[in-house]
């Protein structure tokens, strides 16, 4: 973590909101580093959230007459000053590496969350991580584009439910088996809903397995005693 946007990322994989992130100028730091931390390998945010930074690293130009030494009053002032400029240019650096496919991600998300797609995705989006809200939004670009299909859906279930199959019946091409490999959960019933309901066709038929797989004849690790369900 050499830069200012990565206390941005490391944020949100932290689950702490990027506005409680404090940049203070660092009293002792390198001329070759803008992060200055005491370890040079930490991995986390400090506790108290406060991250000492040289703002001359990247940002002379903007912070040479900030703290010129020469200069002693509204330094309070010029600290709040310097937080707030580094917040702004830390989210500038992120936006740099923004494509067409983040925009649209970033208005996707807007309209789910104002209930554009309807009542129940905007609730129960709410449920996703942010890398699996990533994969939903990155699925539902390819559905705009491609239309429904049995990869994309298994693609998206296969991120979000890490040790889910899918069998399909060969007697009944709309009947789906789909085990998940979880226990079932309100948040858990919540994500498969919304992922069969916007990922697969509405003619389909998903029949739900949670923990307990159904026997198959022939593999006998689906066939354990009290460890298996029966399907008709």
């Amino acid at each position: 973590m050499n830069y200012i946007w990565d206390m941005l990322l490391k944020a949100d994989k932290q689950k702490i909101h990027r506005k409680n992130i404090k940049f203070v100028k660092a009293k002792i730091c390198s001329p070759y580093m803008e992060i200055a931390f005491n370890e040079l390998n930490a991995t986390s945010l400090p506790e108290d959230n406060i991250v000492e930074i040289n703002e001359c690293y990247r940002f002379y130009e903007i912070f040479k007459d900030l703290f010129n030494i020469n200069i002693e009053e509204s330094r309070e002032l010029r600290e709040v000053l310097l937080d707030i400029l580094l917040h702004y240019l830390a989210e500038l650096d992120l936006k740099k590496g923004l494509c067409k496919a983040e925009f649209h991600k970033k208005f996707l998300m807007k309209d789910i969350l104002n209930k554009v797609f309807g009542e129940e995705l905007g609730r129960n989006i709410n449920y996703f991580e942010k890398e699996e809200r990533e994969t939903f939004l990155n699925g539902l670009i390819t559905l705009y584009k491609t239309g429904v299909s049995i990869q994309l859906f298994n693609k998206v279930l296969r991120k979000v439910f890490k040790n889910s199959i899918v069998y399909s019946n060969k007697e009944k091409p709309k009947n789906m088996y789909i085990y998940l490999g979880e226990v079932e959960t309100k948040e858990l019933k919540n994500k498969i809903d919304v992922i069969l309901d916007t990922f697969l066709s509405i003619d389909m038929k998903p029949l739900i397995f949670w923990n307990q797989h159904f026997g198959i004849l022939g593999l006998d690790n689906t066939m354990r005693n009290d460890e298996i369900v029966m399907v008709e």
